[in-house]
C-alpha cells in the first residue's frame, strides 16, 4: 500500500507540473485521495476533518481547572517555613557567590594597579582570542604531592643519573 501511495504521489507531481495534462491531473488527485482513503491516512466518510483534528489538539493545550489542595493549618505553616528557610539559604549561598566575585575582581584590579604603565596598558587591552582547540588537560588523576621535588633537587645540586650509574 505504501508503494501504490508513492506512486500515485508522484505521478501526481509529474501530471500537476504540465499545463495540458490538468484533466489528467484531477483523475489522478481523485485516484491518489482513494488511495489515501484506503490506506488511513485522508478523511474517510463519517471520520473527523483537519478542522475536528486541530479543534482537539487545541483543546489539549488549553489550561484545566486544578483542583484546590486542602492543607491543614499546621502543614501550611510547615511549608511556609520550609520555603522561608530554602530561601534564606540560597540567597546566603548567592551573596557568597557575588562576594566571592568581587574579591577576585578587587584583587585583579588590584594586581593591574601594581603594574609598571608599559605593562598595565597591555593587561588592560581584553584578550578575545580563543582558547586553542588542541590544548591538552589532564585530569585523569589528581597531583601527587611532592613529585617531582627530588629531581628538581638533584638537578640542583648538580647531580644527573644516567641509566644505574651516578655521576657528577
Amino acid at each position: 500500500m505504501q508503494a501504490l501511495r508513492q506512486a500515485a504521489t508522484s505521478r501526481l507531481a509529474a501530471a500537476a507540473a504540465c499545463s495540458s495534462c490538468q484533466p489528467v491531473a484531477s483523475s489522478w488527485i481523485a485516484a491518489a485521495q482513494q488511495l489515501q482513503q484506503a490506506a488511513g491516512y485522508a478523511k474517510k466518510s463519517g471520520g473527523e476533518s483537519m478542522d475536528n483534528r486541530l479543534k482537539s489538539v487545541l483543546s489539549m493545550l488549553e489550561p484545566r481547572d486544578v483542583d484546590e489542595v486542602e492543607l491543614s493549618p499546621e502543614d501550611h505553616a510547615d511549608a511556609t517555613r520550609r520555603a522561608k528557610e530554602y530561601s534564606r539559604l540560597k540567597m546566603a549561598a548567592h551573596r557568597a557567590w557575588q562576594a566571592d566575585l568581587s574579591t577576585k575582581l578587587n584583587l585583579k584590579r588590584a594586581a593591574i594597579a601594581a603594574l609598571p604603565e608599559h605593562l598595565r596598558a597591555a593587561a588592560e587591552k581584553p584578550d578575545y582570542e580563543p582558547f586553542p582547540l588542541t590544548r591538552q588537560m589532564w585530569n585523569e588523576t589528581p597531583p601527587i604531592e611532592g613529585f617531582g621535588e627530588g629531581a628538581a633537587s638533584t638537578q640542583a645540586a648538580g647531580a644527573r643519573r644516567l641509566g644505574t650509574k651516578h655521576r657528577k
